[in-house]
């Protein structure tokens, strides 16, 4: 269960492990919520005072598609701190997936299952490498068949 809390921040690392994938392509898809997880008391360094370090709860959402060619993609939001603040990332994440404002107490796992439209972005980092984000998130358009929609399967997580 992931309760919508007020609280705010962020942060710059991923939460699921993906290994070594192909990079998604950048573009925009219809795209299923495969997986969304929440991790408790990580800790970090605080966003304003980078010398001092805060333990924070943290969420990411996984999502998949298929590009034109129907090949499966895998591609994870950043983390993003438990907060049902309105100027938190998670509140502006969840708005922009629902179309609408989240209710406070709401628990936010059950968008697992959930079509929505993504729009994939590139970056290069500093190393050179080539990045995919997530640019934007939105819901599907009114009378948009989710059917074109397929979730690939999460890959198997071994147990602690």
């Amino acid at each position: 269960m992931a309760i919508l809390q007020d609280n705010a921040g962020k942060s710059a690392f991923h939460l699921f492990d993906l290994g070594p994938s192909n990079l998604p392509p950048k573009g925009t898809y219809a795209a299923t919520i495969i997986d969304i997880v929440d991790k408790y008391g990580v800790e970090r360094r605080k966003f304003e005072q980078p010398d001092q370090m805060e333990k924070v709860d943290l969420t990411a959402f996984l999502f998949g598609f298929r590009d034109r060619e129907g090949n499966a993609h895998k591609i994870d939001s950043k983390p993003m701190r438990i907060s049902g603040n309105e100027k938190s990332a998670l509140y502006a994440f969840l708005t922009s997936i629902l179309g609408e404002p989240p209710k406070m107490g709401w628990d936010y796992c059950s968008l697992k299952g959930h079509k929505v439209l993504i729009t994939v972005a590139h970056a290069e980092g500093r190393n050179g490498q080539t990045y995919a984000s997530i640019a934007t998130v939105s819901p599907l358009p009114e009378g948009f068949d989710p059917a074109t929609a397929p979730a690939p399967k999460p890959a198997a997580v071994p147990p602690p």
